[in-house]
């Protein structure tokens, strides 16, 4: 199955470079360093042993650091190498991690992946989330690299999809030295397709976030671009979901609404909403000061959101009014903003689940309430004072996944 898989692979290799030359009109990042995305003329720079971290983009760089800085300071004999997927990923390790050499995934393909091992040879590999690529984890296994994946997250939703292909999956699982979970549901799907290898619940090393200059400097810039204004963030939403917020939202109301859309290419959508309904709006990516008149701004830029929230009175979470799941609601937490989410959030239903029940959070079942919801937290004073508190108890009640991890991961060098 894995030969088929890499031969699909290799046929549709000639229209990455399109791919990425499409991306590049937007994000020109996109062209640099491609040759690493192939494998080709990588060069290790360090004479080190290498423990290599994986994240995607930008959320889950950042949700590593006190799991690299673990490394970094107590296992100073061995070099840090980190990839990325995305460009804004790359930009943000390059600030983070001064120390460490930061790299673009190999796509998966054969030649790519065998490559990117011959030339780093890590010692160990830790995978941030559910990324499961399988030429990446069966030649990890093949060069005898453990291999972890840490803060996974396993919806029952994803488990229906992923049992389908439970006989092919389980022998891409089982290459894994652990999977390390975030809730106990994650657990029991991952034992339902068969993994046998370690299998832990340690948490969400999101909970560990830390605050570096680079954001912190940025939340002072948002606070003088925002000025003393009152915001409601409406974070990572998704299609058809601005529509529904914008015709739900009371616009007399003393407050600023921020809208940051998931994807990108979506802005110039969001901004065509605001025109056909007549309503004031500014972009942050203009980076004026915030008028008194403004009632919209749209969040164009990408690896802000943990700025934004900073400034935010409350966040409501996207993705979770249609049927997408929900976002994370952490990262607002760990900024003491209380969140409104909706009906769907099962991407997210222990973390949800426990926001209910801590007291931090409020769930709507139709966006017809949001209105209603958002005029509560701004004129009960006392309720939503009682939830910010909240937010403090619930990060740290649920902080330390990261030492869990590297205390497992660990006994692996």
């Amino acid at each position: 199955m894995r030969i088929i898989y890499s031969g699909l692979l290799y046929l549709l290799a000639p229209l990455v470079p399109l791919y990425l030359k499409k991306r590049g009109k937007k994000n020109p990042q996109y062209l640099e360093n491609w040759h690493e995305r192939f494998g080709w003329n990588l060069v290790n720079p360090s004479t080190k042993p290498i423990v290599w971290f994986h994240s995607v983009s930008v959320g889950e760089t950042r949700a590593m650091y006190k799991l690299v800085e673990l490394f970094n300071e107590n296992l100073p004999e061995y070099q840090i190498l980190i990839t990325t997927m995305t460009p804004t990923g790359r930009e943000t390790a390059k600030k983070l991690y001064p120390y460490a050499h930061i790299h673009y995934v190999p796509y998966d393909l054969s030649f790519s992946v065998q490559q990117f091992y011959k030339t780093f040879k890590p010692k160990l590999g830790i995978i941030l989330e559910t990324e499961i690529w399988p030429n990446l984890v069966h030649f990890a296994a093949r060069n005898a690299i453990p291999l972890y994946l840490v803060n996974a997250r396993l919806s029952n939703r994803s488990y229906i999809g992923y049992n389908r292909f439970k006989m092919v999956l389980a022998s891409i699982l089982n290459k894994f030295t652990g999977i390390l979970c975030q809730d106990q549901n994650t657990l029991n799907n991952f034992a339902k397709l068969n993994y046998s290898g370690k299998l832990a619940v340690v948490g969400n090393t999101k909970f560990d976030l830390v605050l570096n200059s680079d954001i912190n400097q940025l939340i002072m810039l948002f606070k003088q671009m925002f000025a003393e204004r009152k915001v409601i963030t409406f974070a990572s939403t998704r299609d058809g979901e601005e529509e529904l917020i914008l015709d739900n939202l009371d616009f007399s109301e003393d407050v600023v609404y921020l809208i940051i859309p998931r994807h990108p290419e979506r802005f110039t959508e969001l901004e065509n909403l605001l025109i056909e309904r007549n309503v004031n709006y500014q972009k942050r990516s203009d980076g004026n000061l915030i008028k008194p008149e403004t009632k919209v701004v749209i969040g164009d830029s990408m690896g802000e959101m943990l700025a934004y929230y900073a400034i935010s009175y409350l966040a409501i979470i996207g993705g979770s009014f249609k049927d997408f799941g929900g976002q994370n609601p952490i990262e607002a937490i760990f900024m003491h903003v209380p969140v409104i989410f909706g009906n769907s959030m099962y991407n997210f239903n222990e973390i949800a689940e426990n926001c209910l029940t801590d007291g931090c959070a409020y769930q709507i079942d139709s966006v017809s309430k949001l209105s209603d919801a958002i005029h509560k937290m701004l004129h009960n004073v006392n309720e939503y004072v009682e939830l910010k508190d909240h937010c403090n108890q619930f990060i740290d009640k649920y902080q330390g996944a990261s030492q869990r991890v590297f205390d497992i991961v660990k006994q692996s060098l």
